[in-house]
């Protein structure tokens, strides 16, 4: 039970510290700040992690394990083709957008202190190896199974990490002729046109 409520309080911390770091921004988010969003002592705090860029390097792994692989490996994998693999992709993101923008603007907090951080830089690639690994599996079993032409895994494989990470753009900007749902349901299709034989 102990420890239910030692993983209950760490996510209780990631979650408040990732909307304190979207608000306020690395070099200005302060443990205190972390502590009154969470609703838990300053003390908590530091009983999980021992510095501010301590929990921001955790914050890197939560995003990973919350919010994008959790979604993700929810779903029937084996049974869905390819292009039904990806649209599920957007789905996830879309939602994402809608109800958590947050989640989608703490990757600008990871890129931006990736810049300066060589700590902080490792883990944001680790990351995004992980997530390059997963889309070319999925453009592989598409290959493999002659749903999609014969093409660059490795190219494919940006093209389409690169449009969902589209969306962040909305994220922070507002578009009067069309929102990240039309834009990242188009553009995925677009891609999976592009793929097929």
């Amino acid at each position: 039970m102990e420890n239910k409520s030692k993983d209950n309080s760490k996510e209780q911390i990631l979650e408040a510290a990732m909307k304190v770091f979207v608000k306020n921004g690395f070099s200005e988010t302060r443990m205190d700040d972390i502590a009154e969003n969470s609703g838990l002592s300053k003390g908590a705090i530091y009983h999980h992690y021992k510095s501010k860029k301590d929990l921001f390097l955790a914050l890197i792994d939560f995003w990973e394990e919350y919010f994008f692989f959790k979604i993700f490996f929810n779903k029937d994998v084996e049974s869905k083709n390819s292009a039904d693999l990806l649209r599920d992709m957007a789905k996830d993101m879309i939602e994402t957008f809608k109800n958590r923008k947050y989640i989608l603007l703490a990757e600008l907090e990871f890129w931006s202190l990736a810049n300066h951080d060589e700590d902080v830089r490792a883990k944001t690639e680790a990351l995004y190896i992980k997530l390059m690994k997963l889309i070319r599996t999925i453009i592989s079993k598409g290959v493999d199974s002659n749903e999609f032409k014969k093409l660059d895994v490795d190219v494919a494989a940006l093209s389409v990490m690169t449009s969902l990470q589209g969306v962040i753009w909305f994220s922070i900007f507002q578009d009067k002729n069309i929102s990240a749902e039309q834009y990242l349901n188009n553009v995925i299709e677009f891609i999976i046109f592009g793929f097929q034989k």
